[in-house]
């Protein structure tokens, strides 16, 4: 029986090692550091998971046998320069995360509404002080990126009585959204929103997308959520729009620079709330990714089409 070499990080191997191996007996998951270090083997499968760039151009140059890679991460644009001429497939984990960070998306547009914020510096400063808060029933949610994340935010804000409004290039309805418009009318999307949260994938057309003309589109009391990449929001233009009072607030779990260094402006802006990209995070995410991963496994052993292909020319 022919062998199926797979490449791994070590730490994969040995905590999902057994789940993979139990797709097929042919299976033999090969360490990064062994496959480096050895010229007899020909895998054909690469997982991408806390591999750098260039150790995995070192990778892929050295093992032509390799015809699929499957990334961890649902954000690949990193990848795209390094396999875009290459003859080979790309998968991602898009949606998979999306339990977590919808999670985060409501936490932040609770806290913001019930102004947990203030009612936190009353409490440490011991004072007895009361604030106004608001509700989010019949609120506006706009997602802009109406993918797999996208649908698990619009669920929850859906659950908490708030319309949600898609934008996607395609304009597709979807279920859990009121309306869906396409991405010629950004604009108009982003005026009905009383939440604007970002969770599109980051392509060369989204690069910088959300600018000065976008921010002066919302309205005043607009606040702003990214849980996508920092480099679709223009830095220079979100602190201008929080500075000036163009928006409300904004909540970043990404930002342009990533990481953003201590002396940066942003952390001093008016109404910004920053967390170091954690919306993702979740004891469940490793055991999700490798059951998907263990399924499309399955799917590529059967000559079956992968999930979560990547369109390598579009970005996603």
């Amino acid at each position: 029986m022919e062998k199926i070499e797979i490449i791994a990080n070590s730490a994969i191997i040995e905590r999902f090692g057994d789940q993979i191996r139990s797709v097929d007996q042919a299976i033999e998951l090969i360490p990064i550091e062994k496959a480096l270090s050895e010229d007899s083997i020909h895998p054909q499968v690469l997982i991408r998971s806390e591999i750098p760039n260039d150790l995995l151009v070192q990778i892929l140059d050295k093992f032509a046998s390799i015809r699929w890679v499957h990334s961890y991460s649902a954000g690949v644009e990193g990848l795209i320069p390094i396999l875009q001429h290459r003859d080979l497939v790309l998968t991602n984990s898009a949606g998979l995360h999306g339990e977590p960070i919808a999670e985060w998306v409501i936490a932040m547009t609770l806290a913001h509404a019930k102004r947990f914020h203030l009612l936190f510096r009353h409490f440490q400063a011991h004072e007895w002080q009361a604030e106004e808060c608001d509700e989010l029933g019949g609120k506006t949610m706009v997602i802009v990126g109406a993918g797999g994340i996208g649908a698990s935010i619009a669920r929850r804000a859906k659950c908490l009585g708030m319309k949600v409004v898609g934008v996607r290039s395609s304009g597709r309805s979807s279920e859990h959204f009121d309306e869906m418009l396409t991405s010629d009318s950004l604009h108009a999307a982003l005026g009905k929103g009383d939440y604007v949260v970002i969770a599109t994938p980051l392509t060369p057309q989204t690069q910088g997308m959300i600018g000065e003309s976008e921010l002066r589109a919302m309205k005043s009391s607009s606040v702003l959520l990214n849980i996508a990449r920092g480099k679709i929001v223009q830095t220079e233009a979100l602190m201008k729009a929080l500075s000036e009072g163009w928006i409300a607030a904004a909540y970043l779990d990404v930002t342009d620079p990533e990481p953003l260094p201590p002396d940066h402006p942003l952390w001093s802006t008016p109404n910004v709330f920053i967390t170091a990209h954690t919306s993702g995070y979740s004891p469940y995410s490793a055991e999700r990714l490798v059951r998907f991963f263990c399924d499309n496994l399955k799917r590529w052993l059967q000559g079956e089409p992968l999930l979560n292909q990547v369109d390598l020319s579009r970005g996603y």
